[in-house]
């Protein structure tokens, strides 16, 4: 018979404290095998028995909101619990579900919750390695220990869920804090009181999963107490799991001359890898491993990194393997070879001192993307610049150009790369990284980039994306207090292009590690740019007050950051996503047209700005689409400089906000010409989020599926026709 129990609302520390005594107990056969209920209060964040609180907690908000913050005996992610949630534990000997793997044991949990959910009416299933989800969201995540023939094995079940409250107590990327990326988040996870439009009581949801865990597992249930035992050992263990020595028990490792970290994703689990080496000798002397990962035995990892101590490099993969040879484990999706890549990751850093970089500098390469470090530098052909490198003064810092004035390092490697034949590319939003790596990846182009190591931690799987697209790179770290030093607040300004602090480049490391590269041409100076002239037909829509830069975004951009698209054909076009012939597009863009009450059209740096005799002819036929509809207004986006909120919303776009504009004129259908496409891209999303317009993009190269109607490959000529079609149909 098994025993039930519900034990209240309590707080973390008692919680935890529960699941091992309850853990140990079973172990030792003195309790029978359990079915838990429990709830925390207060709110909390818990992370994984292998994680790091630096690396998983935003502890200034947390501290500030009074969240507490805990450690959990299982292994997985950070999670956030508030009073509304109920977790669910079952505690049992392993013999009772026939000597099944921990994986096995997964799955099979996982399915009776998943059984559970659905008798409350939610049409939850299984979704490995360890999740229960709803259509693609997740509802329940779950993960267990082991402890000699006996488990446990835990999840919850999310009731009514504060998604911003969850985003921001935890190391999230800063976008899914917006409010786009609330919703995003919103997107991927759900809770009983949106699947059933009201809150079940506590009961039925202990009634439901009891009952599905009977039929699934073939056992016969009562409701119990705690033993005295239980209640005891709860009491001389609970001071313990809130003290610090638990809470930190696995530490950030500290920044030393003589440690290599490195960071490694697999469909197991993130690994942390910090190595101490002894640089001069190829020596490593310790290894310090965490992560979200689910691992039995617990101390695996710990005895995994005290065989590695002083351990040649070169020895290093042999003797993981030799480990795990000695030592059986049990997860979910990881391999010995994840190990294996996991701690040689950082350790390959030290082919950088071939190159002539200082020991104590070798964490200035973050690392080596799908290729060795030396291999990598010698067919690099791009190089990724970040525009927070620019002075804020600067007219380029959101541009992808560079007057190389001397006034900033960014101008030092902008002529490194000149002389060395490669593509210097200021890298201006998260948008223009994922579309650049794609083109890197569509033309063989291995790229060196510089970033910190927070965002390559946070945009992980944009990199190894781009591995896997066939864009191999290495990065450098950067100099100064960045963005995400700096809390929320400023991590949110840097995604939209507002962050006002000025970061540095390594310029000596860079020219040593460039050093593999032969130079292809003596560079001293480039050509600078002129100052840019407005095309004629359009000077009077730029406000009077508008200073003209020295340098704006130009064709060549659009060039190079192509839109990802699936095929590459400038005569279709797009109806809400459907690739269509571009005939048909282009009659619906016309009827949008001609219907619209409050249109506006958004003219961009590519069609506003003088580049050529066909966008001269571009700007004098917008400016004769405005003559033929007088309640067409235009809103010019001269540059992509932040306005910081100086700027008239009925004239201009900001480039950050650009749904401010649309709002204020309450316009129900914008046109877009003359805009970059990786800009375009976030303007469509920003305006789908906020505003209820309808979107038309005339894209110079292959159009946008994300619009309401998109035409690809308008010239000056498709754009006439575009023009003069609507007075042709009112002349039949």
């Amino acid at each position: 018979m098994w025993r039930v129990i519900y034990t209240g609302q309590r707080p973390q520390n008692e919680n935890i404290a529960l699941d091992q005594v309850m853990l140990e107990l079973k172990a030792e056969g003195k309790i029978p095998n359990t079915i838990r209920f429990l709830q925390f209060k207060p709110e909390c964040v818990l992370i994984g028995y292998h994680q790091a609180i630096e690396q998983e907690v935003r502890e200034e908000y947390t501290k500030r909101e009074g969240i507490e913050v805990g450690r959990r005996i299982t292994g997985g992610g950070a999670i956030y619990f508030d009073e509304t949630q109920i977790g669910w534990e079952i505690i049992a000997d392993r013999r009772d579900f026939g000597e099944l793997s921990y994986e096995h044991i997964t799955e099979k949990i996982c399915k009776a919750a998943a059984k559970a959910l659905n008798k409350l009416g939610v049409k939850a299933e299984f979704r490995p390695r360890n999740d229960i989800e709803v259509e693609g969201k997740k509802i329940s995540g779950t993960g267990g220990v082991f402890e000699g023939n006996a488990f446990l094995y835990q999840g919850t079940v999310l009731v009514d869920f504060n998604v911003e409250r969850m985003l921001k107590s935890l190391q999230i990327p800063v976008e899914k804090l917006t409010s786009k990326g609330i919703k995003a988040a919103e997107d991927r996870v759900t809770w009983l009181k949106r699947e059933l439009g009201r809150i079940p009581e506590k009961e039925e949801v202990f009634q439901a999963f009891l009952q599905a865990f009977k039929e699934e597992f073939g056992i016969e249930a009562q409701w119990g107490e705690l033993t005295e035992e239980e209640k005891r050992l709860l009491e001389e263990k609970k001071d313990y799991f809130k003290s610090d020595e638990w809470i930190y028990h696995v530490k950030r490792a500290p920044e030393s001359s003589e440690v290599l970290f490195g960071i490694y994703r697999c469909p197991g689990g993130t690994f942390r890898v910090s190595a101490k080496v002894d640089s001069d000798r190829k020596l490593l002397q310790q290894v310090v491993i965490n992560g979200d990962l689910f691992i039995n035995p617990k101390r695996l990892i710990y005895d995994l990194e005290a065989y590695l101590k002083h351990t040649p490099v070169q020895d290093v993969e042999k003797r993981i393997r030799e480990f795990f040879e000695k030592n059986r484990f049990e997860s979910v999706n990881l391999t010995v070879d994840d190990f294996v890549e996991a701690v040689m990751f950082p350790l390959r850093k030290l082919e950088a001192q071939d190159l002539g970089i200082e020991k104590k500098s070798l964490n200035k390469v973050i690392g080596s993307i799908g290729g060795g470090l030396k291999d990598n530098i010698k067919k690099a052909k791009v190089m990724l610049l970040p525009y927070c490198a620019k002075p804020a003064w600067c007219d380029y810092r959101h541009t992808d150009d560079c007057g190389e004035c001397g006034g900033c390092t960014v101008g030092d490697l902008y002529r490194m790369a000149y002389e060395r034949g490669m593509i210097p590319i200021t890298i201006t939003s998260f948008e223009m990284l994922r579309d650049t790596l794609q083109w890197c990846a569509e033309n063989g182009y291995t790229y060196i980039g510089h970033c910190c190591y927070e965002f390559y931690e946070k945009r992980y799987e944009i990199f190894r994306k781009a591995k896997d697209w066939g864009a191999n790179g290495v990065l450098i770290d950067i100099i100064g207090t960045t963005c995400y030093d700096l809390g929320v607040e400023e991590e949110e300004k840097a995604y939209h292009g507002e962050f006002q602090v000025e970061l540095d480049l390594f310029v000596e490391d860079s020219q040593k590690i460039l050093s593999l590269k032969e130079k292809v041409e003596e560079h001293d100076e480039r050509q600078k740019r002129e100052r840019p002239q407005p095309a004629e037909p359009l000077r009077d829509f730029i406000p009077e007050y508008y200073k003209i830069p020295k340098a704006v975004s130009g064709p060549e951009e659009d060039r190079t950051r192509l839109p990802i698209v699936k095929e590459k054909d400038k005569n279709v076009g797009f109806i809400n996503g459907e690739k269509v012939r571009y005939e048909e597009a282009f009659r619906e863009a016309v009827k949008l047209l001609m219907k619209a009450e409050r249109p506006t059209i958004i003219v961009g740096p590519l069609v506003l700005w003088r580049w050529s005799e066909e966008t001269e002819r571009k700007a004098e036929l917008v400016k004769k689409l405005k003559e033929l509809f007088p309640n067409l207004n235009v809103h010019v986006l001269p540059d992509y400089r932040p306005k910081n909120k100086n700027f008239d919303p009925s004239r201009e776009i900001d480039p950050p906000n650009p749904h401010i504009s649309i709002l204020h004129g309450n316009h129900d259908l914008t046109l877009m010409i003359g805009v970059h496409c990786y800009r375009t891209d976030f303007v469509i999303r920003l305006l789908k989020k906020h505003t209820d317009t309808k979107i038309v993009t005339l894209c110079n190269l292959y159009g946008h599926p994300d619009a309401d109607v998109s035409l690809s490959g308008i010239n000056a000529e498709k754009l006439e026709e575009f023009v003069n079609y609507p007075s042709m149909l009112n002349t039949l």
